[in-house]
């Protein structure tokens, strides 16, 4: 495996830690779950980067399958596939993800809040951790996770044992 610049291990590992920091419940075959998030794909096999089968929306109800270590197999009212027990609950969320962390119709929405700056705390906080340019940072994240395959993040993700990967 080609060697992967330290800033963009730790972008990778800040995602996987994001992910895998969900308490996992223990789930089982035949048992129901509902969908965390708005938009929620079905893969077509428990690998991230799998091709999706199906979509679910927010609190959709889903009835597992099969369970293979932090993925589960389930059945949705339009279709079937994988999911991360991460973007799964045990019981039916009543509030919605909140709007300023999901997607917004841009109907929804208007000149003066997309142009709107970031806080003083935002700019303070970024500021203390060097993080003045974040586009710039974003665009560095870009052009160096272009550089990887998608063989070469499962091997190291499965080698270090980050996200569904973990034991």
């Amino acid at each position: 495996m080609k060697k992967v610049a330290f800033p963009l291990l730790s972008a990778i590992l800040l995602v996987c830690a994001l992910a895998g920091s969900t308490a996992i419940a223990d789930f089982r075959k035949g048992q129901n779950v509902w969908s965390k998030h708005l938009e929620t794909k079905l893969l077509g096999e428990p690998s991230p980067l799998a091709a999706p089968q199906a979509t679910v929306g927010f609190a959709e109800k889903l009835s597992i399958k099969e369970v293979k270590g932090t993925w589960l197999r389930v059945k949705a009212k339009d279709g079937q596939g994988w999911i991360f027990t991460g973007n799964v609950s045990g019981e039916k969320p009543e509030l919605a993800p909140a709007a300023g962390l999901t997607q917004v119709d841009a109907s929804q929405t208007n000149t003066v809040a997309a142009a709107r700056p970031l806080t003083p705390a935002a700019k303070d906080y970024a500021a203390r951790h060097g993080q003045q340019d974040a586009q710039a940072d974003i665009d560095w994240i870009d052009l160096e996770s272009s550089r990887l395959t998608k063989d070469e993040l499962v091997a190291w993700m499965s080698a270090n044992q980050k996200g569904e990967y973990q034991p």
